[in-house]
């Protein structure tokens, strides 16, 4: 190889090396794809296959009741195919996502090669997402807590008189990977109204126990987290709900 050869070939390997290093930036940064969610993030392949009817993926989809659950592609509602979250549990742990992000799919239309489009996004993001069509307002915009005496500001602190109410019992049924199930805990915690989580994925007996519930109830949930809130049974993290039964002392 001729030394002119040479330094061509050294040229280009360098121009290759940094337009990768460049395109992996945008990529890490969420600058390219942005959607009208305001979800952002260039479409990437994900390390397992996204494609078909998705089976033996996690997914997770949602509507005005939260999300939901799904393992198949069929499972999903039409009308809520364009943001899903998809994982698999049968990645190596070397190639798991950071905390801070998830994988999600438009799986309303396959592209031309096959797989559905995924993006990484942050994990609040697709929260705040989930919120907003739940109608779910942030935590204490409905009550926000009182201006003390002494300095007039906000002290964070629980409502006078939420302590009274641990004498009965609040149970949330919901899962690991639930926003809604996680946003009923940070408001009940807020309130300063004691309360019981139980994992209906993880424990048959608290999924029993649930269903039991909501068929006295005469209630049909259609996701979760499911409340009973001192023996009324509510479905979904309904705030304005929850705040009338606290100011009621039901």
């Amino acid at each position: 190889m001729t030394l002119r050869v040479a330094r061509v070939v050294l040229a280009l390997g360098l121009a290759l090396l940094f337009a990768c290093e460049r395109s992996g930036s945008a990529s890490e940064q969420g600058g390219a794809g942005a959607d009208e969610s305001g979800l952002a993030g260039a479409p990437i392949e994900p390390p397992f296959a996204v494609e078909g009817d998705l089976d033996g993926l996690l997914l997770v989809w949602f509507d005005e009741a939260g999300p939901h659950r799904a393992s198949s592609r069929d499972e999903v509602p039409e009308a809520h195919r364009e943001y899903v979250r998809v994982d698999s549990l049968r990645a190596a742990p070397d190639e798991r996502l950071d905390a801070e992000l998830v994988y999600v799919a438009d799986i309303r239309t396959a592209t031309e090669a096959g797989p559905y489009v995924v993006r990484t996004v942050r994990r609040d993001a697709y929260d705040a997402l989930v919120d907003e069509a739940q109608g779910v307002a942030p935590l204490g915009a409905l009550n926000p807590p009182e201006p003390t005496e002494e300095t007039g500001e906000e002290t964070g602190e629980p409502a006078p008189g939420a302590a009274a109410h641990a004498a009965s019992e609040v149970i949330i049924y919901g899962a690991d990977w639930c926003q809604a199930c996680r946003a009923s805990a940070r408001f009940f915690t807020s309130r300063g109204v004691p309360f019981i989580e139980k994992n209906v994925e993880q424990d048959p007996a608290a999924r029993a126990e649930m269903t039991r519930k909501a068929q006295a109830a005469g209630v049909r949930p259609s996701g979760i987290p499911v409340i009973d809130f001192r023996g009324t049974i509510l479905t979904g993290f309904d705030q304005r709900r929850l705040e009338a039964l606290i100011a009621a002392g039901g």
